[in-house]
């Protein structure tokens, strides 16, 4: 198949019958069909029998006279990245690359550096430490006499002079003890407090029975169903 047999701006063989349009370009002569006229003719090749073949050199002046008209033409009609080059087309030169920004200084004037701020515990302080109570030596210690002595009385207070400390009581008829579980540091365990024989040794805020063993020893912030008399000591019903 010869050059004369498909159209030199969009590439499609040209029918047998189909009209064809002669124009010149600096490579030499070039065929187009009926739809790619106007299309030749914005690129600058010269119509076929406007008198004698232009040189090079002329042809070269003004396609760069044209640059500028290709340079304003718009992205959208003409993607780039779709569309092949045409034979004597001129090429429209490359955007330089701008240069990548550095990151910038998040102590600058004007910067706020980011801080990450703890997540807040959806947990009450009293919930808090039961929970790490019941998973330390002393939440088995009290399950272990749970199975021994049976369902005992419990009570979760702050411990008095100490902030940021839970104290946790865990009573029996003939025998009770406390420990305390400090908020303000997770890393240290929970630590005994004190241990007596007798309920009414106990202070009257540690006689506020607002917790409850439940099976296997492990407290949970449930009133008891126990009653207490008028000291504090619990009564059995």
């Amino acid at each position: 198949m010869s050059s004369e047999d498909t159209c030199a701006v969009c590439g499609r063989t040209i029918l047998a019958g189909e009209q064809v349009h002669g124009y010149f370009t600096a490579d030499g002569r070039r065929s187009v069909c009926e739809l790619c006229v106007s299309r030749a003719e914005r690129i600058g090749w010269r119509p076929e029998g406007e008198g004698g073949e232009e040189s090079p050199v002329v042809v070269e002046k003004r396609r760069r006279r044209l640059s500028g008209l290709w340079r304003r033409r718009s992205k959208d009609s003409e993607p780039s990245e779709d569309r092949q080059p045409v034979p004597g087309e001129p090429v429209e030169p490359a955007e330089p690359a701008e240069p990548a920004k550095p990151n910038p200084d998040p102590a600058a004037p004007g910067m706020r550096a980011e801080r990450l701020e703890p997540e807040p515990s959806p947990l009450s302080p009293f919930e808090r430490a039961v929970g790490r109570f019941n998973s330390s030596e002393a939440g088995r210690t009290v399950a272990g006499l749970v199975r021994t002595l049976g369902t005992p009385w419990v009570s979760i207070g702050a411990s008095a002079g100490s902030p940021g400390e839970v104290r946790v009581t865990v009573a029996w008829e003939l025998s009770w003890y406390q420990w305390g579980v400090d908020l303000r540091d997770e890393l240290r365990p929970v630590f005994q407090l004190d241990k007596g024989s007798e309920i009414d040794q106990l202070d009257s805020a540690a006689r506020q029975w607002n917790a409850s063993a439940v099976e296997g020893g492990r407290i949970v912030l449930v009133a008891p169903t126990q009653g207490m008399s008028a000291d504090g000591a619990p009564v059995r019903r």
